[in-house]
């Protein structure tokens, strides 16, 4: 992403073995840790987490990029395909590292995300786009709002993996 008058380019690539240290050290930070599904503690869980981000490009159903700032790795974006029955919409998903937040980069990759989505590509078509996150997670709230996405409804927890209530944020294709 082309940078703005105050913030810099980010770029989104693949993940790779060499982002192991930055996956470790962003999952060290307890703020985030309490809204991830899978939390990473050492070296060998963050191989593994970056083997499976491949995964999801090979089938089509998860498009998993590092985001790098200058060269450092400060987030983590994905673009997940409607998966009926379970959800009909597509959907984004983010992690910024500690010391990169604030700064506008969630918001940025979930607006460019949204743009292509609703542009011209037919690789992941979608009439609606979902952002999810547990009650209580103010940054995810204020992303969403920032990027047009409305509260559509609050989910109910589904333990073991969402043990606690959810926002569903939802933004339809334009007419």
């Amino acid at each position: 992403m082309k940078p703005t008058a105050t913030a810099p380019a980010l770029t989104l690539r693949p993940w790779q073995d060499s982002d192991v240290p930055a996956v470790v050290a962003a999952h060290r930070d307890d703020a985030m840790r309490r809204w991830l599904m899978r939390p990473i503690d050492d070296e060998d869980e963050a191989r593994a987490w970056i083997a499976d981000q491949a995964k999801g490009w090979a089938n089509g159903t998860h498009l998993r990029w590092a985001v790098e700032e200058g060269g450092t790795v400060v987030g983590f974006f994905v673009i997940k395909a409607a998966n009926p029955p379970e959800t009909l919409a597509t959907g984004v998903g983010y992690w910024t590292a500690a010391e990169a937040r604030g700064r506008g980069i969630a918001s940025r990759c979930v607006q460019a995300a949204t743009e292509w989505l609703f542009g011209g590509q037919d690789f992941l078509p979608a009439e609606e786009i979902e952002l999810l996150h547990t009650v209580g997670n103010e940054g995810s709230c204020r992303v969403a709002h920032r990027c047009g996405y409305v509260l559509d409804s609050v989910l109910a927890p589904m333990p073991p993996q969402f043990p606690h209530e959810g926002h569903r944020h939802l933004r339809k294709r334009p007419a």
